[in-house]
């Protein structure tokens, strides 16, 4: 077939036209698979359906058992760990280690009052907790924590700061299986600003695997794609991930509630 390219080129033209070939065959292939599932669910006699309705209907209880699971550990809700029942002070190391052995993925916002920025995450949270009910969401106010009288406000507090490493005010720390995996320290990792958006910082939660991403927070942010810098000039983000899709894993000390208890700060 003599696709215009002239004799000298012609080898190539046909490369093209068989690589073209090929992809709209794969592409009639694709479609012709998905109708012919379809198909065959229209073919299906009353029995076959049954079992499809079945195995459907027990997927869907499976999941509503492990969301009641997961909303009897705290779940949903964007709760505070530095106050025990009626607004009381209590031993917040020992909610904290309580609250990780409940919950696979937890995410715990270390703020203070006093601190404009911890109130963006208090916003941001407060709306991801419910969207969320796979990770729980916590805060934990440091304001405080070296008074560690008895009855003091930073029982335990002072404990966890020290053990975990907080020097920024506000960070966010990931708990996965009862290990601190990172730290998102400021909004160095949201593009060194102030105004991002819910969607945005669940992409960034999402890729250091504290939440699962659903469709519309599973976009590229701007200050990703786009390369902003963060506010050591650098993009916080990608250095922290290690490229667009790498997670870096690990990286802080893994904390340990026995050795709380048989320390000299409970």
């Amino acid at each position: 077939m003599d696709l215009g390219f002239g004799n000298t080129n012609q080898s190539v033209g046909n490369a093209a036209a068989n690589t073209l070939l090929r992809a709209t065959q794969a592409q009639e292939a694709a479609i012709a698979s998905e109708i012919s599932k379809y198909d065959a669910l229209l073919e299906s006699n009353d029995s076959e359906l049954e079992k499809l309705r079945e195995r459907r209907l027990a997927q869907m209880k499976a999941a509503q058992s492990q969301k009641a699971k997961w909303l009897e550990a705290g779940h949903g809700v964007y709760s505070d760990l530095s106050s025990g029942g009626g607004g009381q002070q209590h031993d917040i190391a020992k909610a904290f280690f309580e609250a990780a052995k409940k919950s696979n993925r937890m995410v715990v916002h270390f703020h203070r009052p006093t601190t404009r920025q911890c109130d963006v995450f208090h916003a941001a949270l407060e709306q991801l907790a419910p969207r969320h009910p796979e990770t729980r969401f916590v805060k934990i106010n440091v304001e405080g924590c070296d008074d560690v009288r008895e009855g003091g406000s930073g029982v335990g507090a002072k404990y966890l700061v020290e053990k975990l490493g907080i020097v920024v005010m506000p960070t966010l720390l990931i708990v996965k299986d009862r290990k601190a995996h990172h730290q998102v320290r400021g909004f160095d990792e949201l593009g060194g600003k102030d105004d991002f958006t819910v969607n945005e910082l669940a992409y960034v939660l999402g890729g250091h695997e504290a939440l699962t991403r659903k469709d519309e927070e599973d976009v590229e942010p701007a200050f990703i794609s786009g390369g902003e810098r963060g506010v050591n000039g650098v993009n916080s983000l990608r250095m922290m991930f290690g490229g667009r899709n790498g997670v870096r894993r690990g990286g802080y000390d893994d904390f340990d509630d026995d050795e709380y208890y048989d320390s000299d700060d409970c």
